[in-house]
């Protein structure tokens, strides 16, 4: 007890990288109380490492995960981290600490928990020291921003409830051009994100022409049960038929909007994102633009098939912009990076009008709407006013 006491009264508090470079060689005994002994000095006096809701530490792009927890069941980093698959923790000697040390690219944002069993502690959101949003995804003092209109209906399609907005921009003229369209899916999560702002900030910068969205969740059952995959992730034409037959016209009889496909963009992100290509695969005179952000263009419903069916049918006239980052999910369904990937590769080599946005974000909606100007400069780059 006294080695103990001395360690804490004389240690330096530990910073991540040198924490790293001593979990080298697992550390043992005296070794193990002392690096014990700055590991607690690093936090403020009366932080319960027990229950995990204390911050990480961070320097750079070093963060270190600290929980004090018995031995059995040893405790893992779970959440966003090692693409979602989590990491183990280390043993502080028998000091009843356990660390990780790991490089989360300095620009990021990501959410993590700890696991001990079946229990789940200490969920955290962490900011990477670099992390914020373009200056697009803000009010400008002195410019008019325009207004979201509730959206609520029941499908005849999917016999099922459907709520979501409609954001008319500030540049609407009710009596001016039909305007351009663009369906988002997930729509609440994509007004979290600011899409509203930032579709205005873009049509002042005349980078992209006055567009009505539509920001669509997915349907909920009877029962309460979520539809969302079997609508996003399956890749027959239902959906885009729900938004032919029911979404558009109910929007389009309160605003005058363009039919021609390339004044018409469908986005979204995981699988929305692979839901917005499949939408456009099927009916590219329906929609002739698609923004799809972390798309799940992997084994969920079969959508590991598209770069084949890609390559085997014939082009379409339809323009594709698609993003994701080198964080982005891996699991039984696959690789999402590697999937975007062979995607991007296929679309290229017959020739589509297709970007990628490549950064190291992680699978979130945050990523996306940190990515949205961009992505909207991108999805109607070379449209018309």
């Amino acid at each position: 007890m006294m080695t103990l006491l001395f360690f804490l009264v004389l240690a330096d508090p530990i910073t991540p990288s040198t924490l790293q470079d001593a979990l080298q060689v697992p550390p043992r005994g005296a070794q193990a109380e002392e690096l014990a002994a700055r590991i607690r000095a690093a936090f403020p006096d009366g932080t319960d490492l027990k229950a995990g809701e204390h911050a990480p530490l961070v320097e750079g792009d070093t963060v270190a995960f600290i929980l004090e927890a018995d031995a059995e069941p040893a405790p893992r980093i779970t959440g966003m981290v090692n693409h979602g698959r989590g990491l183990d923790l280390v043993p502080i000697g028998e000091t009843g600490l356990w660390a990780r040390v790991e490089q989360i690219p300095i620009d990021t944002k990501f959410t993590y928990a700890y696991a001990i069993g079946d229990r789940t502690i200490g969920r955290r959101t962490v900011e990477m020291p670099d992390w914020k949003y373009p200056p697009e995804s803000s009010s400008r003092p002195g410019q008019t921003y325009g207004r979201y209109v509730p959206l609520e209906f029941r499908s005849t399609t999917f016999h099922n409830k459907r709520t979501g907005s409609i954001y008319v921009p500030a540049s609407y003229d009710p009596a001016g051009p039909p305007a351009a369209l663009m369906v988002f899916q997930d729509g609440d999560a994509y007004r979290k994100e600011n899409v509203g702002t930032v579709v205005d900030n873009l049509i002042v910068a005349k980078a992209m022409p006055v567009t009505i969205l539509v920001l669509l969740n997915p349907g909920v059952n009877d029962d309460g049960s979520p539809n969302r995959s079997v609508e996003y992730d399956t890749l027959d034409d239902r959906y885009v038929t729900f938004l032919e037959k029911e979404v558009i016209p109910l929007v389009a009889k309160e605003y005058p909007l363009r039919d021609d496909p390339s004044s018409r963009a469908i986005g979204g992100a995981s699988s929305g994102g692979i839901c917005s290509f499949t939408a456009a695969w099927h009916r590219p005179d329906l929609f002739g633009r698609v923004l799809s952000q972390i798309g799940s263009f992997t084994n969920i419903r079969g959508g590991n098939a598209y770069p084949d069916l890609v390559r085997k049918a014939p082009k379409k006239p339809i323009r594709i912009f698609l993003s994701d980052g080198t964080n982005d999910l891996i699991n039984k369904h696959g690789d999402w990076w590697q999937a975007n990937e062979a995607m991007y590769a296929a679309l290229k080599e017959k020739g589509y009008a297709v970007s990628f946005l490549k950064d190291r974000g992680f699978h979130a909606f945050w990523t996306c709407g940190r990515q949205l100007p961009e992505a909207l400069r991108q999805t109607w780059a070379d449209s018309r006013p």
